[in-house]
C-alpha cells in the first residue's frame, strides 16, 4: 500500500522554522484586507486566516487538530490573538468553516473537488496508468493534475483509490 509520504501529496512539517512561517504563513496585508471584509468577529477572522494560509500551501482544508501547535500560534500571533486553539474550537462550534471555505475557494480561483475534479482525476490516473506501474507515481500524475486545472485536492484516500482502480482498469486490458 502506498503511503502519503511517498508521494506528492502536500502536508504541514511539524518542526516549522521561522523563515517558513514568515514567508509561507504569514498573511499579506491584501489577504487581511479579505478576511476582515468577508468574516466579522474575531473567531471568525482568525479561523479564515488559518484555512486561507493552510489552503494556500496544502491545496485543500485541514483540520484545525492536524495543524502544527507552532503554526497555530504564529498565526494567532499575527492577527493579535491570545487563545488560539479555543479560538478555533468555537469557530467549528459555530458552523464557520461551510461559510467560509467557498469564500476562500473564490478568493483562491480553486474550484472544490465536486465540481469535475473527480473526472479530472480519473482521467489523469487513467493516462499515467498507462505509462507507469508504480502506484505513487500514478496519483503524484493525478495530483498534479488536479493543481493545473485549480481543483482543491480530495483525502489522500480519494486519490489513492483512483489510483489502485485505474492502474487495474489499464492492466486488465
Amino acid at each position: 500500500m502506498t503511503a502519503i509520504h511517498e508521494t506528492a501529496y502536500p502536508r504541514i512539517r511539524s518542526h516549522l522554522s521561522e523563515h517558513e512561517l514568515h514567508t509561507l504563513y504569514t498573511p499579506t496585508p491584501d489577504e487581511l484586507a479579505f478576511i476582515q471584509r468577508t468574516m466579522k468577529s474575531t473567531v471568525a477572522v482568525f479561523g479564515g486566516v488559518v484555512l486561507l494560509k493552510t489552503c494556500q500551501r496544502l491545496g485543500y482544508f485541514p483540520f484545525f487538530d492536524a495543524l502544527p501547535a507552532r503554526l497555530i500560534q504564529h498565526l494567532a500571533t499575527t492577527v493579535g490573538l491570545l487563545l488560539p486553539r479555543e479560538t478555533l474550537q468555537q469557530y467549528e462550534q459555530r458552523g464557520f468553516r461551510k461559510w467560509h471555505v467557498p469564500l476562500i475557494r473564490a478568493h483562491l480561483g480553486m474550484r472544490a473537488f465536486g465540481d469535475g475534479g473527480r473526472r479530472c482525476l480519473v482521467g489523469a490516473v487513467l493516462e499515467a496508468s498507462r505509462s507507469k506501474d508504480i502506484l505513487a507515481d500514478i496519483i503524484n500524475m493525478g495530483i498534479e493534475a488536479l493543481v493545473h486545472a485549480r481543483y482543491e485536492l480530495p483525502a489522500f484516500s480519494t486519490l489513492r483509490r483512483a489510483a489502485q482502480k485505474a492502474r487495474a482498469q489499464v492492466n486488465h486490458h
